[in-house]
């Protein structure tokens, strides 16, 4: 079938008995993905998403409705309590930093216990 691009017919009958051998690995990811997609819609549709969150904003957080609806759509996907979404953050460093200077005061002492594998 594909020995006009150059494709052996061994190599061929090995992808269809690949494809065979992991029929049900990709069925499970498809209704994973199924699942996930339909969690995602009834959380936009739970926040009321429409046409005036995507509009422009002034760039400083300030009464942005479209800020506030991601938040409480994301916050909704993941089980949160609540959520922070940024496109400004640039990193998972720069996510963490933001979160440890809003948990921490001045003062506050973090403790990070890590074991050595042996």
């Amino acid at each position: 079938m594909y020995k006009e691009f150059g494709i052996s017919e061994s190599l061929e009958n090995l992808a269809k008995e690949t494809e065979n051998e992991i029929e049900n690995v990709i069925k499970k990811i498809d209704e994973d993905v199924m699942y996930n997609s339909k969690k995602v819609l009834k959380a936009f549709h739970n926040a009321n998403v429409s046409d005036m969150h995507f509009g422009t904003s002034t760039g400083y957080g300030h009464n942005d409705v479209g800020r506030d609806c991601i938040e409480r759509v994301f916050a909704e996907v993941l089980g949160a309590e609540d959520s922070l979404v940024r496109n400004q953050f640039i990193s998972g460093t720069h996510a963490l930093a933001t979160s440890l200077f809003a948990l921490l005061r001045p003062n506050d002492i973090l403790l990070a216990i890590s074991r050595k594998a042996i």
